[in-house]
């Protein structure tokens, strides 16, 4: 997860990334200019093409090496993705809890979040991990947009929120807690479930 490495070791990846495509750059326009490159230019190259297909390789295989080896959840990070199913209880109109589904889709470098409760659908539109390993904690922070259903337009306008969820990794592997907050002034609770590591319609 790209968001997990703290600040400063980003930095460096990306200034050393850059530097070394650069290179890869120049060697690629000697060779199609027929000007050569010397082999520190030509190295660049042939990691900038190793590393490209190491990052797309690893983003396809990673969940099915964390599903056999299910220790990386603890080692590394924990797979959030699947299907959660669960209630939401706000402070409004009394508390009276909502079910509510949520798909998290997480990758090496992007993750979504969608939630589906009664009368609306939410979509993240900004996922921020942090990671606690000295807890054995995982947040996840997210900002999110929600369209209520048209039928209920009338009583529940369109809003941007807040949230969070948290799982404790060394306890439950299938659990998350957390909190919203919306721009309307609202605020709640969220005890979710996950029933399936897959993307499930219906449940």
């Amino acid at each position: 997860m790209w968001s997990l490495l703290p600040r400063r070791t980003q930095v460096v990846v990306v200034a050393v990334a850059s530097v070394v495509m650069v290179w890869a750059l120049d060697a690629a326009w000697g060779w199609w200019t027929g000007e050569g490159a010397g082999l520190l230019r030509w190295v660049s190259l042939a990691a900038t093409v190793i590393l490209a297909l190491a990052s797309g390789l690893a983003s396809l295989v990673w969940r099915p090496v964390w599903r056999k080896f299910p220790v990386l959840e603890r080692w590394i990070f924990p797979d959030l993705s699947g299907t959660w199913t669960g209630e939401i209880r706000s402070n409004w109109k009394g508390g009276t809890p909502v079910s509510a589904t949520f798909w998290i889709r997480q990758g090496l470098f992007t993750t979504s979040i969608k939630m589906r409760s009664g009368e609306s659908l939410s979509r993240s539109t900004h996922v921020v991990f942090e990671l606690d390993r000295a807890a054995g904690r995982v947040r996840v922070w997210y900002l999110y947009d929600n369209a209520p259903d048209a039928a209920v337009r009338k009583r529940s306008a369109r809003h941007d929120g807040t949230a969070w969820v948290e799982m404790d990794y060394d306890r439950d592997l299938n659990a998350l807690e957390g909190q919203y907050f919306t721009a309307r002034g609202t605020t709640g609770d969220m005890t979710l479930r996950r029933v399936s590591r897959d993307f499930v319609h219906g449940v």
